[in-house]
């Protein structure tokens, strides 16, 4: 029994599960687009602060020379700084052809150089050392981690390596780092560490009006991957991403929700006409949208998650080290979920508000939906063979019913514009500054002789071809670019080359073994991401566009039995579907490729060129995986409910209410 208008909602939405279901799978697939998008980017963003730590070796945010007491003083009682620490250089000691420079640090500058480290510890007191890992054969032969070497007449005990650097290499000179308690004012430098609740431009502002420009250092990547709101091209990014994400989920769940009303007009109208007033048939769409919403919001979440969980577990298995991608925001989870509750009243509203103002006697005539048109004669003559009546009739459904047809093939558009954007952003993304690309060889030798270099070298290409363990040699300019066939034998190699060939001609032996590890590990993390965003995106923009397609072939089940009733054959019906179907997918993607193309040229030359230096170009290969996406989409959406269709039977079709 039914008490209240209110009640209508709840029993529709269980008397027609398979239509609820769909609408439900719609909404699902929205809050799981803006979810997995925010989390997706704060995990993306955590990922690309660790990597920037990692290529740079350090975590602080500014560093200070040429200070004096009250630069310090300033420094220490600012509370919106939350750390600092004091590191210095020290001399330098000769070791055969190379040299070693003496780094000192207390152990709150320690902390920000945490990331440099190889292998081992940081050192904690003033007798213990970390060094650059290619020093050790200068230093000491089968130098290990925890044995003790002598320095200037001190002795150090090894606790930690140092990443190699191309700049040290190249310079030949080693670093050593030790601990340091007191520093005198103005030694060394200060590293800065801003609190993250802070205000980053304005304590910024504050550290450059305390000192010279010369003598300040921002570290910049850094502070744009932890504040990218402050940077307003990424900003402007962010917009663009969010806006087109909440109008691709209103639009969505307006097509879900208008084809509803559209298909149950007579039912409102049988409403109106025993007493309901508009208020209430605006309730009775409204309390079903927020109904379906409350089940659908937890699943998207869940299917959320779970496609992070995926995107982990990738990560586990092609790195050692992987990023920790999976991170539960749950502001972020709560930010979309009542972005999607918004948005599902939102774009609810105008068919409940359509719904509330159908005229009883248009809508229990059901002369609503279709709009008569002028009947014109038909003067091609490839339509008027047999084998094209379908397509004939395809395009007049299409015409007919310009409001089915848009809100259709809005679906299509918006997935085709959002998979165009984001395959332009990723692309920009690869090709910029933002990846670091590595070395083209293991090691890189340099001839250091000024005369008769170019005789020089074919001795030593064929000395470098005998060495065990390596694999190839290139000769380029004033150097050797070397392939390793092991590369964790990097090390025992460049000790090799410098008994070798180092003792014949002077060299400059560059170890890229572990720079290039760290920066392969950087490239991938950064295309995992990419393609995998890139798929999650395809995926809910392909299940839309069959959501929407699907959904409007079976509110038309009626409509589609008098055709049959009246001799329609069903292989002719169904090359109409198929036809209505590949007019939305065609027109759909050639307006989503146009519109896709303009919004990444936008982003390529405004939104970007603040912090990248990218060109535009058209991206066929995204266009033309659009298009024949499309087309294949909606094909594949028209076989379930044509299979559907032909099981109904005509008379019991026509007959329902």
């Amino acid at each position: 029994m039914i008490n209240s208008y209110k009640q209508l909602g709840s029993r529709y939405l269980k008397g027609n599960m398979k239509r609820t279901i769909l609408t439900v799978i719609g909404i699902v697939l929205s809050v799981a687009l803006i979810s997995t998008i925010g989390l997706y980017m704060k995990g993306s963003q955590l990922s690309l602060i660790e990597n920037i730590k990692k290529l740079n070796g350090v975590s602080f945010h500014v560093g200070i020379s040429d200070y004096d007491e009250e630069i310090l003083n300033k420094i220490r009682y600012n509370p919106q700084i939350e750390s600092f620490g004091l590191m210095s250089e020290g001399d330098i000691f000769p070791l055969g052809e190379v040299s070693v420079q003496m780094n000192f640090a207390d152990h709150h500058a320690l902390n920000f150089l945490t990331y440099s480290l190889l292998d081992g510890k940081l050192p904690t007191n003033t007798h213990e050392a970390a060094i650059d890992s290619w020093l050790i054969p200068s230093i000491k032969k089968d130098l290990q981690l925890g044995d003790s070497f002598e320095l200037d007449g001190k002795t150090y005990q090894l606790v930690g390596l140092l990443k190699n650097n191309d700049s040290t290499q190249k310079d030949k000179m080693g670093r050593l780092l030790t601990y340091k308690s007191e520093f005198a004012i103005g030694e060394g430098r200060i590293l800065i560490e801003i609190n993250q609740k802070a205000d980053f431009n304005e304590v910024l502002d504050e550290l450059n009006s305390i000192t010279e420009d010369n003598n300040i250092a921002i570290n910049t990547d850094l502070i744009r991957a932890l504040k990218p709101e402050s940077d307003q091209s990424i900003l402007a990014i962010l917009v663009v991403v969010i806006s087109i994400v909440v109008i691709m989920t209103i639009v969505v769940i307006y097509n879900t929700f208008q084809i509803s009303v559209v298909e149950r007009m007579k039912q409102f109208g049988l409403l109106r006409s025993i007493g309901a007033t508009r208020k209430q048939i605006r309730q009775i769409v409204m309390k079903e949208a927020f109904v379906l919403a409350v089940i659908a919001i937890p699943i998207g979440i869940i299917c959320s998650l779970l496609a992070l969980a995926i995107l982990q577990t990738i990560f586990l298995i092609l790195l050692e080290d992987g990023p920790d991608v999976f991170n539960i925001d749950w502001q972020i989870l709560l930010i979309s979920s009542i972005i999607t509750l918004i948005a599902v009243l939102v774009s609810s509203y105008y068919p409940a508000f359509f719904a509330s103002r159908i005229s009883p006697l248009l809508a229990i005539s059901s002369r609503l939906s279709i709009k008569k048109e002028r009947i014109k004669k038909q003067n091609n003559k490839v339509l008027r063979k047999p084998f094209s009546f379908p397509l004939s009739m395809a395009i007049k459904n299409v015409k007919r019913n310009k409001n089915r047809y848009v809100v259709t093939i809005l679906s299509i558009i918006i997935s085709s514009v959002l998979f165009i954007t984001f395959s332009s952003l990723m692309n920009i993304a690869l090709s910029s500054k933002l990846v670091n690309v590595p070395s083209e060889s293991d090691l890189t030798i340099y001839l250091q002789e000024e005369n008769n270099v170019s005789s020089k070298n074919p001795e030593v290409l064929n000395h470098l071809k005998l060495i065990k363990n390596v694999s190839e040699v290139s000769e380029q300019d004033l150097s050797f670019k070397i392939e390793l066939k092991d590369t964790t034998q990097s090390l025992a190699t460049v000790e090799d080359i410098q008994k070798t060939i180092g003792k014949k001609h002077s060299i400059i032996v560059v170890n890229n073994f572990e720079e290039n590890k760290a920066k392969n590990e950087d490239v991938l993390i950064i295309k995992v991401l990419v393609y995998a965003f890139i798929v999650v995106i395809s995926l809910i923009g392909s299940l839309n566009i069959f959501n929407t397609i699907t959904i409007s072939i079976l509110v038309r089940r009626k409509e589609l039995a008098a055709l049959k009733s009246i001799g329609m054959t069903q292989r002719d019906l169904k090359k109409m579907i198929t036809y209505e179907a590949l007019i939305y997918g065609f027109s759909g993607s050639l307006q989503g490729i146009f519109f896709g193309c303009i919004l990444s040229y936008i982003i390529t030359y405004n939104a970007t060129s603040g912090f990248l230096k990218a060109e535009w170009s058209i991206p066929y290969i995204a266009c033309f995986i659009t298009f024949v996406a499309a087309l294949v989409i909606s094909y594949l959406s028209v076989l379930l409910p044509l299979r559907r269709i032909s099981r109904d039977n005509i008379i019991n079709t026509i007959r329902e209410e």
